[in-house]
């Protein structure tokens, strides 16, 4: 993807675009001498340990700070209903 140098341990901030992420940023550190060119990153969803895909599509470098922006997988990802799909629960637990 780019010619930046990382080694094992250096950190570097994901950037997310896309899926329930979108947005947000996170301070990851390297497992190896390579930016990671995808990652997983976890939510619950309704109660169950959900995960999202996203795909590396670019990487720079500033100085010593290494950014890598991040693109959502949906098809790679676990199936997620929308919000609009998901219908009225607002009742599902009563008791009667």
């Amino acid at each position: 993807m780019s010619d930046i140098t990382i080694h094992e341990g250096d950190e570097y901030t994901a950037i997310f675009h896309g899926g329930p992420f979108d947005g947000t940023t996170d301070t990851r550190t390297a497992t190896s001498d390579a930016l990671d060119d995808e990652v997983t990153v976890f939510a619950d969803v309704e109660g169950l340990q959900t995960a999202f895909t996203y795909r590396a599509t670019k990487s720079r470098q500033v100085l010593d700070q290494i950014s890598v922006e991040f693109t959502y997988e949906p098809g790679e990802s676990d199936p997620v209903d929308d919000l609009a799909d998901r219908g009225d629960r607002s009742g599902e637990f009563d008791r009667e």
